[in-house]
């Protein structure tokens, strides 16, 4: 006897928007304003779960709920970014267990409880900015996503939805005790937990790219394989990866 499915909201799917196009086209159309305002309804109706710059190549990337393709496509009618002729405009599922989203997946609760909607960045305290920003790039794969020369702040990440690692160097002009204070936070676990696919060729990766490890590849009883490392100058930091190992019948257990 076929099963009814039981009274509730149904569960909202996750859909993705990129639009690639020419930063300058956009601000000559006037358009920021209106993408703004765009996103911040689709947050006003509990729809909005991400929303960011796309950087290679330039564009935008909203994430959102949705009860499927074809509701999906309906409430971004009013997109301002799908009237523009040079823009590439793509709609795609979202499938958070293989991608993940870097927010909560949960209905949001009422606006104004002060909701948490996204974790946006954390503080690594390093003494010299620029050689620190090269090796997060070139050894930990990190891009730059957000960058204020006059006031020497920068962000790095893993890609659009994903939190931030902003780079703080001490400064005398700060004076004390908040100089102090900051260089006190150099050079101690961050607590900040990283995922790979293969830790043996990460820690080859930073071992070549002037990185200590200083926990070296162990088996968990929960079956991650994880290592632990720090920067130059010495935020310690921790990665694993899942590996599942395929039993052969016959074959003695392989030792970790």
């Amino acid at each position: 006897m076929p099963t009814k499915s039981g009274p509730g909201r149904k569960p909202h799917r996750l859909y993705v928007r990129l639009a690639r196009y020419d930063p300058s086209a956009i601000e000559e159309r006037g358009i920021t304003r209106a993408l703004h305002d765009f996103a911040a309804e689709f947050d006003r109706v509990g729809r909005l779960v991400g929303h960011g710059p796309l950087t290679h190549p330039t564009g935008d990337f909203l994430l959102f709920r949705a009860l499927d393709r074809t509701e999906a496509e309906r409430v971004l009618r009013t997109d301002p970014l799908r009237g523009v002729a040079t823009a590439v405009y793509e709609v795609l599922e979202w499938n958070p267990l293989l991608a993940g989203t870097g927010v909560s997946l949960e209905p949001p609760p009422a606006r104004g409880s002060g909701r948490l909607t996204f974790l946006q960045r954390v503080p690594v305290i390093v003494s010299d900015q620029a050689r620190a920003v090269q090796w997060y790039r070139d050894v930990l794969g990190l891009a730059v996503v957000a960058e204020d020369p006059e006031t020497h702040y920068v962000e790095l990440a893993l890609g659009p939805g994903a939190a931030a690692i902003s780079l703080i160097a001490p400064r005398p002009e700060w004076g004390e005790p908040h100089l102090s204070e900051t260089r006190a936070r150099m050079g101690i676990p961050t607590g900040i937990v990283f995922q790979t696919d293969s830790v043996e060729a990460l820690e080859l990766r930073l071992r070549n790219g002037g990185a200590r490890i200083t926990r070296g590849i162990e088996l968990q009883p929960w079956g991650e394989r994880t290592i632990n490392f720090s920067d130059p100058d010495g935020n310690e930091f921790s990665a694993f990866d899942r590996r599942v190992e395929r039993k052969v019948r016959g074959a003695p257990p392989r030792p970790h």
